[in-house]
C-alpha cells in the first residue's frame, strides 16, 4: 500500500491555501491530510531551535499522539520527523487521491529536494499573491502572534535587510513575497507537467475555473462534484479573510460548514481575522512594490508571465 501523497499545496503562505486545501477535501475522490500543516519535509533548522511560542504549540497539540489515537478531528500544524507517523496520516484513505498543505514548503530551501527524494512524481500546486498584499496579511497576521511589536515602517526598516529569514523561529512578512528563488527551486527539481502555478487573483475572481484546472490536474474527474457559485450579498459586518479569496456566497456557507464540522472554525476566525477593514495603505503598497520589482521581473522571465497587476 502506497501511503505517500499524490500531490502537494506548498504555498505560498497568506495566499489562500487553506480555502484550497478545505475545497479539494469535499471533493469525494480527494482526501487531504486532516494535519493541516505536517510540515514533514520542513527541514531547515532542527525543532528544537524553533521559537519557544511555537515549540509549546507543538507540545500542547502532541501530533504523535493525535495519530496514533486515530486521529480524530483535525489538527492545524505539527513538525512531524517520523516518516512512520507522516505515513500513517494516509493510512486510511489510501484508494483515494491524497495531499497535504504545508505552506513551509515553498519558503524552504530543501523542502522540493526532500519531496523529490521522498516521491519524485507528486503534483506541486504553488498560489502566488501580490506580494505586498500577501506581505501585509503576513505583517498584520504576525503582529497579532506577538512576532512583531512595531509599526509596519519600522519593521519594514528592521527587516528589509536580513537575507533569508528563518520559518519558524524570524518574522518572514517582507522574505516570504520573494517568490522567484522559492519557484525557482521546484522547476529545477521537478519536470514542468508537474507544477500547477495558480495566482491568487485567478482563484479570487474564477474559483470555479481554477478548481477546474485543479482537479484536472492533479487526476481527478471535476464532475464527480457539483460546486454552487451563487453570488449572493454578504453580511458586511461578518466578512472574514474567507472572503477575500472565496467571494462567492455558496463557496463561502461550504467553506464554513466544512471548518466548523472539522473543529477549527475559531481557529480560522483567529488566525485569518478581516482584512477588508485594515487595507493595505497606498503609501505602504509603493514601499512594499519597490521592494519586490526586482523580484517580479525575475519571476516574470522565469514564469513567461506579465505580472504588470503587481507592479
Amino acid at each position: 500500500m502506497n501511503n505517500k501523497p499524490d500531490f502537494f499545496i506548498v504555498g505560498a503562505a497568506k495566499a489562500g491555501t487553506t480555502a484550497l486545501q478545505q475545497i479539494l477535501d469535499e471533493h469525494p475522490s480527494v482526501y487531504m491530510s486532516p494535519l493541516k500543516e505536517p510540515n514533514f519535509f520542513y527541514d531547515d533548522v532542527s525543532i528544537k531551535d524553533l521559537r519557544k511560542e511555537l515549540l509549546k504549540k507543538i507540545e500542547l497539540e502532541n501530533a504523535e499522539q493525535w495519530i496514533l489515537s486515530g486521529m480524530k478531528g483535525s489538527l492545524w500544524t505539527a513538525y512531524l520527523r517520523d516518516e512512520l507517523l507522516y505515513k500513517k496520516i494516509f493510512e486510511k484513505e489510501h484508494h483515494k487521491i491524497c495531499g497535504e498543505a504545508s505552506v513551509s514548503y515553498l519558503y524552504s530551501k530543501n523542502a522540493a529536494k526532500n519531496i523529490f527524494n521522498y516521491n519524485p512524481h507528486p503534483k506541486i500546486i504553488i498560489i502566488l499573491r501580490n506580494p505586498a498584499d500577501r506581505a501585509w496579511s503576513h505583517f498584520n497576521m504576525e503582529k497579532r502572534m506577538g512576532l512583531l511589536k512595531n509599526s509596519f515602517i519600522e519593521e519594514f526598516d528592521r527587516n528589509k535587510e536580513n537575507g533569508y529569514p528563518i520559518w519558524g523561529i524570524d518574522p518572514i512578512f517582507l522574505s516570504g513575497g520573494l517568490y522567484y528563488k522559492q519557484v525557482k527551486r521546484y522547476l529545477d527539481i521537478f519536470p514542468k507537467e508537474q507544477i500547477y502555478i495558480c495566482l491568487y487573483d485567478d482563484f479570487k475572481n474564477n474559483p470555479k475555473g481554477t478548481i477546474d484546472d485543479l482537479l484536472k490536474f492533479i487526476g481527478v474527474n471535476n464532475k464527480d462534484v457539483e460546486f454552487t457559485f451563487d453570488n449572493k450579498k454578504v453580511n458586511e459586518a461578518r466578512k472574514s479573510v474567507v472572503d477575500d479569496f472565496l467571494p462567492s456566497e455558496g463557496l463561502k456557507a461550504r467553506f464554513r460548514k466544512i471548518v466548523k464540522f472539522l473543529g477549527i472554525h475559531s481557529l480560522l476566525k483567529k488566525l485569518l481575522s478581516s482584512e477588508n477593514k485594515n487595507p493595505l495603505p497606498a503609501a505602504y503598497k509603493k514601499i512594499l512594490a519597490d521592494y519586490y520589482a526586482n523580484d517580479i521581473k525575475e519571476l516574470e522571465l522565469l514564469l513567461g508571465i506579465n505580472l504588470k497587476n503587481w507592479k
